[in-house]
């Protein structure tokens, strides 16, 4: 049984309800028959309706135990749940949520892609920046701060949500002192993390009464993802120098960007590194076979691209890096630039597809990532498609 039908299910259950209570209050009051304007003749009796009241509400509160899920009626009828985020804290909500603010883009995307960002009434700055993605939805009055770790409490407040849905690496213990007194509730939902998108998908899902878009999306890519490690399986990895924005700054295990990289196929180069950051004469003595390099270091994420001059300027910084010039990946022009926008899709997953498409071509047919960031623009971010974030550029058919 789905959770939308539990839902639906209560609803009948306590109108139900209701209807025999006022009916019942009725015949007390009356001492001679139906009173006028009332029904007489009922096509539902009492009995039965208190009798399918008791069985359904019964195996519905049933079926959601079995779900992880705590429903019931509180005053004035509202129904609640109990979701458990992605630190493993359980927290009552409403069910569904109508009202939330939102810290981390990561999370809005995965939000409007379920189709509920009606429901999302204030997010952090950065979010707020990207006009063109949002379509200018939000507006200045509905910055809740500068991103998930600088809110403002007051704001929030102001603004009266039900749930604070923020990043773990936010302050979200704070955030949880300042707002429990508003009775304003905090979740933590980590969909920056790639190998955690499915649970995303689940937790907002559940969040937000959506549960059958979310499964969708969360098919679509993971469908995409077991397709890569059955072709792979058992193929020798390629060597991939991975950087994101600054020189030096790679990826290894733990860090956001590690299983973008790590479920592309790459062998990461720096994958027993003790540190993020890495000399610039360390990449040169690890030659790789491959370069991955999302943005440069000044430049917000935007869903216009960067221009093929802005590409040409960063390909060519590379080049231009002191003995760089004899890694092979430069040597044989194999070097793939991600847009900042187009890398982080679904939890950074469009990037897996367009890594592992650069560096295993011909083993991956049905595999078509600029096919996949249309998708994603157009029927998950309500976006008209566009080209351009990717050097080389990928064609559909690709």
């Amino acid at each position: 049984m789905s959770k939308k039908l539990i839902r639906s299910i209560m609803a009948v259950v306590l109108a139900a309800s209701l209807l025999a209570g006022c009916k019942g209050s009725a015949g007390a009051s009356s001492s001679s028959g139906a009173s006028e304007g009332s029904v007489s003749d009922p096509l539902v009796s009492e009995d039965v309706l208190s009798d399918a009241s008791k069985d359904v509400s019964s195996d519905a509160f049933a079926e959601a135990d079995s779900l992880g899920e705590t429903v019931e009626s509180q005053e004035g009828g509202d129904l609640m749940q109990v979701v458990t985020d992605s630190i493993g804290r359980e927290v009552k909500l409403p069910d569904p949520v109508t009202k939330a603010v939102v810290a981390n883009a990561y999370n809005t995307e995965i939000i409007n892609a379920i189709d509920a960002l009606d429901c999302v009434i204030g997010v952090d700055y950065n979010i707020y920046q990207d006009k063109e993605s949002w379509k200018n939805r939000y507006t200045e009055d509905m910055v809740i701060g500068k991103s998930q770790k600088d809110l403002n409490y007051e704001k929030i407040v102001e603004l009266a949500p039900e749930v604070l849905i923020l990043t773990g690496n936010g302050t979200w213990e704070e955030a949880q002192r300042q707002l429990e007194p508003f009775g304003i509730q905090v979740v933590v939902c980590d969909a920056y993390y790639t190998d955690r998108f499915g649970q995303s998908c689940d937790l907002l899902g559940q969040i937000f009464g959506k549960e059958e878009e979310a499964e969708e999306l969360k098919h679509y890519f993971m469908d995409k993802l077991d397709y890569i490690r059955r072709q792979l399986k058992d193929v020798e990895k390629k060597q991939v120098y991975f950087e994101y924005r600054r020189e030096g700054n790679t990826t290894i295990p733990g860090n956001f960007f590690y299983y973008m990289v790590e479920y592309s196929g790459a062998d990461n180069v720096f994958k027993d590194s003790a540190n993020v950051e890495v000399e610039s004469e360390a990449v040169v003595a690890k030659n790789p076979q491959y370069i991955v390099k999302v943005s440069a270091p000044d430049v917000y994420s935007s869903y216009y691209p960067p221009s093929p001059a802005d590409h040409q300027a960063i390909k060519e910084e590379l080049g231009a890096r002191p003995g760089w010039d004899e890694i092979d990946a430069i040597k044989n022009d194999r070097v793939l630039l991600l847009s900042h926008y187009v890398h982080g899709g679904a939890s950074k997953l469009v990037g897996t597809m367009y890594v592992a498409k650069f560096l295993y071509p011909e083993l991956l047919p049905d595999l078509h990532p600029e096919q996949v960031f249309r998708d994603w623009l157009e029927k998950y971010q309500k976006l008209e498609y566009i080209e351009g974030h990717t050097y080389p550029a990928y064609r559909f058919e690709d």
